[in-house]
This record gives structure tokens, C-alpha cells and sequence, in this order.
């Protein structure tokens, strides 16, 4: 079945990440992974025997089946009246380099979603201070969609969520994961969008927007539509969600050419540094990105 994949480093954020993606995995039918990806030479000093390395593997992998039971068991708690649908939870302990690792797990078919702590996590003990690259690497490059959980996060809950976007008919490449999301947990939704300062483009992009809107690839038919002023994309939606009280912003990621991303600013890395909320990134293919592709505000 297909699984959301849920890296853990065994930090506060790691939890609150496996508490969001069985809320998930619930709401939308989906099995859950459980991974701890660990390097056996990162605290030795010398190289260490097969059957130490094998024992270790054994050890990470029971001590992650407890961390990851005592995080996902209360959430699912919630939902004990249709035990025969809850998601299982599989746990396993890889040996290898975390970012290599984890960005080829996200290129498997049976990945459909990775939710992993984002910027401020990496503070457990496998290495401590980690996690927060490789979470912006997966983000930024990852094979499918990631959610990335920051410092600090509560309890799961996405009541309202908020899709931000540049040019409406990249709305049709989020179709498919967020009709599942907004079927299982029924939050409002938002799309938002901030102005260019070319008033000819914008009015275009308006126009696509009514005819994307009303075709068959569009995500929610139900929802409220804002209008930012032109001006810093990144600091304007920080700013909207918080005004807003999103529980969940998902924007898109596209796959520029390396000379588009000299002379470009990526908008995504500072969005993945500043966000206070859970982050939802939806990667483009490439053919979308180059139909798509405009230069910065």
C-alpha cells in the first residue's frame, strides 16, 4: 500500500512529525514508514564488525518501534471505533548517508507524502544538528511531495489550509494529493496569491484563474480566494498565514535550469527557513516547470 514516509532523528520535532503524519495517514489512507537512518562510523573510531553493525541496527530498530508507537498510539486512540482501518506502522533502522538516503526512499512509486521535522529540528542524538539540512535538501529535491514540521509544534490538526501559488495552472499539478487531503480532514480552504507589479500579467493570471478554476484538475471547488499586495512573496505569506491562522501552507517547487537559478531567487528556501507552521511542498515535473517558469517579482 502506499505510505507516507516518516523520518525520525528521536527529537522533540521527529515526534511531533510522526503525531501530524498519523493524523495523515488516517484521514487519507495511508500506511505509514517509519525510518531511522543512522551512520554506525559517525561516533567510532574505527571500522566496526558485521555482526556489530547488525547488532546496532537491532537496538535503533527497538528503540524506534517504542518511540514511534508512543507518538503515533495516542492519535490513533481517537479513531478506535474503525480499528480495521487504521494505517500500520512499519518501523526500520537503515545504515547510510541520511540526505542520499532518504532523497532515494523519496523517489520510490509507493512514496505518496515524506513529513519530517523541518528547520529547528535535529536536536536528538544520531547526530545531533542534522536534520535541518537534510529537511530543506528533501524539500527542495525530493522525488514527491514533503511536509516539514518546525520546532515546537503541538498537537496535529489542519482546519485550515492555504495553497499559495504564481501561476494558476500550476494549481492542476496539486490536484491529486490535495483532493486526497481535503476529502479525509475537511479543512477550509484558501488559494492565495501575491500580485506581480506588471498589471498586464496579473491581469492574465486572473483570467487563467477563473478558467483553472472551473476545470476538471482543480483541487477544492470550495474555497475563498486572496489577493496579496506586490511585494516580498516570502514575508508576505509568513505574514498571511499568521494573520490568517493556517494550519497548513502549501506551495509549489519547480525545477529550474542551473542558469535560471543563478540569475533567480528561490523563493522556496526562505519559506522552508521562516515558516512557524507546517509546510506542505509539492514538486513540480520538469516539462511543468519550464511551461511555467517566469522571472523573479
Amino acid at each position: 500500500m502506499t505510505h507516507i514516509l516518516v523520518p525520525v532523528d528521536f527529537s522533540a520535532t521527529s515526534a511531533a512529525a510522526l503525531r501530524f503524519a498519523a493524523y495523515l495517514a488516517e484521514g487519507m489512507d495511508f500506511d505509514l514508514e517509519v525510518i531511522h537512518v543512522f551512520d554506525a562510523l559517525v561516533s567510532a573510531t574505527q571500522t566496526l564488525s558485521v555482526p556489530v553493525r547488525e547488532r546496532e541496527q537491532h537496538r535503533l530498530e527497538a528503540e524506534l518501534r517504542s518511540f514511534a508507537h508512543k507518538h503515533t498510539d495516542p492519535v490513533m486512540a481517537v479513531y478506535q471505533g474503525r480499528l480495521e482501518t487504521l494505517p500500520e506502522v512499519r518501523c526500520r533502522a537503515v545504515e547510510g548517508v541520511p540526505a542520499a538516503t532518504l532523497l532515494g526512499l523519496s523517489e520510490r512509486s509507493d512514496t505518496a507524502l515524506v513529513v519530517m521535522g523541518g528547520v529547528g529540528s535535529g536536536q536528538g542524538l544520531r547526530p545531533p544538528g542534522i536534520f535541518g539540512s537534510v529537511a530543506r535538501n528533501l524539500a527542495t529535491r525530493g522525488g514527491c511531495p514533503v511536509i516539514l514540521i518546525p520546532s515546537g509544534y503541538g498537537d496535529p490538526v489542519v482546519d485550515r489550509l492555504a495553497v499559495a501559488f504564481e501561476e494558476p495552472a500550476d494549481l492542476r499539478t496539486f490536484k491529486p494529493l490535495l483532493r486526497r487531503l481535503i476529502r479525509g480532514l475537511h479543512p477550509s480552504v484558501r488559494y492565495v496569491h501575491v500580485r506581480d507589479r506588471d498589471a498586464a500579467l496579473e491581469r492574465k493570471r486572473a483570467e487563467d484563474f477563473v478558467l483553472v478554476s472551473f476545470g476538471p484538475d482543480f483541487p477544492s471547488y470550495t474555497y475563498a480566494f486572496d489577493e496579496l499586495p506586490p511585494g516580498n512573496v516570502v514575508d508576505s505569506l509568513v505574514s498571511y498565514t499568521g494573520e490568517r491562522q493556517i494550519d497548513l501552507l502549501v506551495v509549489g517547487r519547480k525545477r529550474r535550469p542551473f542558469f535560471n537559478r543563478l540569475f533567480h531567487t528561490d523563493h522556496l528556501s526562505p519559506v522552508v527557513r521562516k515558516s512557524t507552521l507546517p509546510l506542505l511542498v509539492i514538486p513540480f515535473t520538469t516539462d511543468e516547470a519550464d511551461d511555467t517558469d517566469h522571472s523573479e517579482r
